[in-house]
């Protein structure tokens, strides 16, 4: 199994360099720009499968930190791994309309940094969400500011 998957990443590249050779007298240089949409639907694949069938992607990050999670963060898990799935629908839905009928410029502005920013305020939103509900505020830095704002979360 593990010759075949070492033969499988080795022979990956050369078989998409041979595919876009065969492609080029067909090509559309806006196909290129697919490529962050094929990125947010993999990944929308990956965390909405496991929604499907548990644990959720979520889950499994907060189980490699706490492995015993009350049902209140399971349950919180599953909700956050449902947002991150709309995210990344709706992501690609932006990046798709981009990549085909908007100008070069926007494009790379929303893929090369808008997406990220957005990323990151719903990681940050998360991040706050999570510490509030279950009042674990484990990052040294900022136990005084969110237990200022935060002295008593729900009872989890």
């Amino acid at each position: 199994m593990k010759l075949a998957r070492g033969l499988f990443a080795v022979a990956y590249p050369f078989a998409v360099f041979a595919f876009v050779r065969w492609l080029a007298p067909r090509w559309d240089a806006r196909a290129l720009r697919l490529v962050p949409v094929f990125i947010n639907l993999g990944l929308l694949y990956a965390f909405a499968g496991t929604l499907r069938s548990g644990p959720t992607m979520l889950e499994r990050f907060a189980r490699m930190r706490d492995p015993n999670l009350s049902p209140a963060r399971v349950r919180h898990c599953r909700t956050a791994t449902a947002v991150w799935c709309g995210f990344f629908a709706a992501n690609a839905a932006v990046c798709l309309a981009l990549a085909w009928a908007g100008p070069l410029w926007l494009w790379t502005l929303y893929t090369g940094a808008i997406a990220y920013l957005l990323m990151a305020l719903l990681f940050a939103v998360e991040w706050l969400v999570r510490s509030w509900r279950f009042h674990r505020l484990a990052v040294a830095w900022a136990d005084p500011v969110l237990r200022r704002f935060f002295p008593e979360g729900p009872a989890a």
